[in-house]
């Protein structure tokens, strides 16, 4: 467990013995009640630059602005989706309308890394709402796929990485096989699940696969909200502080000024 201010947040990862699991570098998993004309989650203005940091709401609704002139709205089984390349600010809080009536506030965080020859495009922003994201009916499971590909269809986002928050029933038995040469994950946010009929993984546990392994079986011993990944490994060094991950120190450094002087633009 970490802290973003007064909120506790489950974070599998970074740990002490896993930096990353690239592409992905961080992933936070925010799961908290609101209470009616409460702002619990505030998060103020802050940049970023050289990676895409997605929200995946599963409960609740997130309210968002951002120094290129967006603002939007996500509700639960939406996603907001930031590439924040060579620079954006933004900040978050839940969603207005949400915060009068109270409830359930759940969510993941996820941070993906770019790659150095994307990470000083322009930044991008896009707010997947349930109309725009792939949903996808298996027996007793239900896919949202958010990015990437998955028998044949193809993610809103602008991202070859595979995301997608998937549901299942009890007894429901999901099967995909990835590409060898990428990075998969499975994260449990409720309920327990069998991986590839040898590992029982419950609530808030994470499965990191080898590269190599591909095959991806889940089996649901009871109702559970997953979120499923994959992407390929992106081999160039890694440097990160805070809110800006590049792959020297001395790119941190620019990157620390540029948002000092104002160029990545401007949010109040």
């Amino acid at each position: 467990m970490v802290n973003m201010g007064p909120i506790r947040l489950r974070q599998p990862i970074p740990l002490a013995d896993m930096e990353q699991a690239s592409p992905f570098i961080l992933l936070h998993h925010f799961d908290l009640h609101i209470e009616p004309g409460h702002h619990n989650f505030d998060v103020p203005p802050h940049p970023h630059r050289g990676f895409m940091p997605i929200t995946f709401m599963y409960d609740g609704a997130v309210e968002h602005s951002d120094s290129l002139g967006n603002q939007a709205v996500i509700n639960a089984n939406e996603v907001q989706w930031i590439n924040a390349a060579r620079g954006i600010i933004h900040g978050e809080r839940a969603g207005r309308d949400f915060v009068e009536k109270g409830g359930r506030f759940q969510g993941i965080q996820l941070w993906i890394n770019l790659p150095a020859a994307e990470k000083m495009k322009a930044p991008d922003y896009q707010p997947l709402t349930t109309n725009e994201i792939v949903k996808i009916a298996e027996e007793g499971a239900t896919i949202r796929l958010v990015s990437g590909k998955y028998d044949g269809k193809t993610g809103p986002a602008h991202s070859t990485v595979f995301t997608a928050m998937v549901e299942m029933k009890e007894g429901a038995r999901l099967q995909h096989t990835f590409p060898a040469d990428e990075q998969v994950l499975v994260y449990v946010l409720e309920g327990s699940v069998n991986i590839n009929d040898s590992r029982s993984v419950g609530q808030h546990g994470m499965v990191v696969f080898n590269v190599e392994d591909g095959a991806v079986a889940i089996e649901a011993y009871e109702p559970a909200r997953l979120l499923l990944l994959s992407g390929k490994p992106i081999n160039e060094p890694l440097v990160t502080h805070g809110p800006f991950v590049m792959n020297t120190q001395t790119e941190i450094l620019e990157a620390m000024r540029d948002y000092q002087a104002g160029k990545m633009g401007f949010l109040y």
